[in-house]
């Protein structure tokens, strides 16, 4: 169901008519596009909140997971009405688009993608031009970044939901997802908010090990390790982040659960784990080994704003897309000590959420990935000047947001737990009557409730994360440049987009094997007009130091 109805948001723009490059005819779209969420929600809820009264489970389950697929799809929808005119995805040939779309042109032609990247992704733009574009990789990777768009939510949702129950799932899962929405490259972030509930799953599976059977532990494992292999081969980095919490969480919950089940436990969460390492190289075996061939040469050089943010904060991030921000008013200050009252407030969520579910997986698991990214962070951070290597580190901000808003979301999860028991217990007091029907009574308006602000709240951040990506002129130096680029370029035909500003567009395609060419490495950070702060002297040489 969601990913029906994310779908469906996505190609329901492609009845609204406007003009993308014009700012009135953006806001009109945006407006036509939350009319269609609107519409669909109290179908959703029209549906599910009756057919309550008699099945409480099933439709709670279906109108949640609508939700959620409404959640990204208002994005992918708005993405689709800032491209509407043209074939190009956003930024046409420029940037990681055109280096995508060279590699998938490489693939259709039979050459060897870097062994150090991922190769699915391309792999997938490269199918999808062969089989619906005639060829043209640049309206596969539209296609490709538009369904991804729109996936994030059904993903996130149905991840979340091994671990926790429909309206949680939502709750929890598809809000703290909102702040990775990208619409340019979204595969990556998508597999940051499916890969955190897995790895929980898996740690679920070894604390139940006494409880389950050998076979089950097997089959389980094998699954969780076909789909984080297909993860792994999507995008490879947050498994970088998260590996040394996780093998130490891991090691540790191995040895409490030998003390306290004994040995049958422990074979049999060895089975699990093993058959989890099974699915995932039987899947992803050749990348893993080409990866850790080309470790030593892929060394990453390049700088761009967030490689310039005081380390230790997290809480937004621009990666390598434009923007308007100043180095010397980022981040944003602080009301405590320098720290904002939205990070206190996560910190605060991740503490209680430990007090209160230290032995629960999910608890456990987004704290694991959480201090290893932050161990890992500090570390290359703290090594860049030293060895000229930035290694993406910026990028633990998402993992750290996205960890720390689970953990809060958690938090809430336990202290309801926590009421709804003590709810329970006095209920059961003598003299007290009556509590199911009161409990089922209140389902239906808790449901109600919980769907329409969910809903409303996935709306809002949706047309919000889609405006920032509307057309916009490039001396604005905005995300909405990528837009922009798409609509003023020519197709591989020639033909410019009917929007394009000035009714001018440049030159089409550009050969795509420039894309693929490496500069060579000087061992130097490669930081194109980005330092805030030049240095008035020669920088030492890499692995340079005093003493």
């Amino acid at each position: 169901m969601a990913t029906v109805t994310a779908l469906l948001m996505t190609w329901l723009a492609r009845f609204v008519q406007i003009d993308p490059v014009s700012r009135i005819g953006q806001v009109s779209g945006l407006a036509a596009l939350q009319l269609r969420l609107l519409l669909l929600l109290a179908v959703i809820l029209l549906i599910a909140i009756p057919a309550m009264r008699r099945w409480t489970a099933v439709p709670l389950q279906l109108a949640s997971a609508a939700v959620a697929g409404l959640c990204t799809g208002v994005t992918a929808a708005g993405v689709a009405l800032a491209l509407h005119g043209t074939s190009w995805p956003l930024y046409a040939q420029g940037g990681d688009a055109g280096a995508l779309q060279g590699w998938a042109a490489a693939i259709m032609a039979g050459k060897p993608l870097d062994p150090a990247y991922p190769p699915l992704f391309p792999h997938l733009i490269a199918w999808v031009a062969q089989t619906f574009t005639g060829g043209e990789t640049g309206a596969a990777l539209k296609v490709v970044e538009l369904v991804f768009t729109a996936m994030m939510g059904p993903v996130a949702y149905l991840a979340w939901r091994l671990l926790l129950p429909p309206l949680w799932a939502l709750g929890i899962g598809v809000t703290a997802a909102l702040p990775l929405v990208q619409p340019y490259k979204p595969y990556t972030n998508l597999v940051l908010v499916a890969l955190v509930p897995l790895l929980g799953k898996l740690l679920q599976l070894v604390q139940r090990s006494h409880a389950i059977s050998r076979r089950h532990a097997a089959i389980l494992g094998a699954l969780l390790g076909l789909v984080t292999g297909v993860l792994f081969l999507l995008y490879s980095g947050w498994f970088v982040w998260s590996a040394v919490g996780i093998a130490a969480l891991g090691l540790v919950v191995l040895f409490q659960l030998a003390r306290a089940e004994g040995r049958r436990a422990l074979v049999t969460a060895l089975i699990g784990l093993g058959s989890t390492a099974a699915g995932f190289m039987l899947v992803a075996g050749s990348y893993t080994v080409q990866l850790l061939t080309a470790a030593g040469a892929a060394v990453d050089r390049y700088c761009y704003f967030d490689t310039y943010t005081e380390p230790a904060y997290f809480a937004m991030w621009r990666d390598d897309l434009p923007g308007t921000d100043a180095f010397s008013s980022w981040p944003p200050p602080g009301e405590l000590g320098g720290v904002g009252v939205f990070s206190i407030l996560l910190l605060v969520g991740a503490g209680v959420a430990l007090a209160l579910g230290v032995r629960h997986a999910a608890v456990l698991a987004c704290a694991a990935c959480t201090a290893s990214a932050l161990l890992m962070r500090y570390w290359f951070a703290s090594h860049m000047e030293r060895d000229q290597a930035v290694m993406l580190y910026p990028r633990t901000s998402a993992q750290l947001l996205y960890c720390l808003l689970v953990l809060t979301g958690l938090a809430v999860y336990l202290v309801a737990g926590r009421y709804a028991k003590l709810h329970r217990t006095s209920a059961q007091a003598p003299g007290e009557r009556g509590v199911k029907s009161v409990g089922a009574v209140v389902r239906r308006p808790v449901a109600l409730g919980a769907l329409c602000a969910l809903g409303l709240l996935y709306g809002m951040a949706g047309s919000a994360t889609a405006s920032k990506y509307m057309p916009q002129d490039p001396q604005l130096n905005g995300p909405g440049m990528l837009a922009w680029v798409a609509q003023s370029t020519a197709d591989p035909h020639g033909k410019c987009s009917p929007y394009a500003p000035g009714g001018k567009c440049t030159a089409g395609p550009v050969d795509l094997s420039t894309k693929l060419q490496k500069a060579p490495d000087t061992g130097r950070l490669s930081c194109p007009n980005t330092d805030p702060y030049p240095s008035a002297v020669p920088s030492r040489p890499p692995g340079a130091g005093t003493g």
